[in-house]
């Protein structure tokens, strides 16, 4: 009797969720995109019409937890001038490079001119004053350049959403 009873639940909970207007879990919606390959491990920790991203990430300054959680239409009601000035920011290769190296551990203009390509000392001040005005880059002392700890995963998700299935 009990799997009767747990069949009927799940009934349950599936018209449910088809009156309120969303999908459960178990089943998503037609236009559902699902790169995990069926495992919904983070759709099924939160709540509907939300978003979250976080990560576990050891980076040249040592190990940096973080995650975050916001209602999507939040989001959608968001600066995004300021979006769009971040995004603008990470929009040059030389940029992303920057980026990744001081992730790895380059702190100075020096260790940083070592990148192929990236031209002159201007150039690269040009850069990091775009990527500092962006808020992914601090100058902690003169010639001392890293990406605050509250930046590294966003940044790290936004690449990965960028290359999306190319990581796989």
């Amino acid at each position: 009797m009990s799997d009767v009873a747990a069949a009927l639940e799940s009934v349950q909970a599936r018209l449910d969720a088809i009156e309120r207007g969303a999908a459960p879990h178990d089943a998503p919606p037609a236009r559902t995109v699902d790169p995990a390959g069926g495992k919904w491990w983070l759709l099924d920790r939160l709540d509907e019409q939300r978003i979250a991203y976080g990560g576990r990430v050891g980076v040249a300054e040592g190990d940096v937890v973080w995650q975050l959680e916001h209602p999507a239409g939040d989001v959608l009601e968001g600066d995004l001038g300021r979006a769009a000035n971040v995004l603008g920011a990470m929009g040059h290769p030389l940029r992303l490079e920057i980026l990744k190296h001081l992730l790895q551990g380059a702190r100075t203009l020096g260790d940083l001119q070592e990148i192929p390509g990236l031209g002159t000392t201007g150039q690269l001040n040009h850069h990091l004053r775009e990527l500092r005005g962006a808020g992914l880059v601090e100058s902690r002392r003169r010639n001392d350049y890293a990406v605050p700890a509250d930046r590294v995963v966003p940044l790290l998700t936004m690449i990965a959403a960028a290359l999306g299935r190319e990581l796989t």
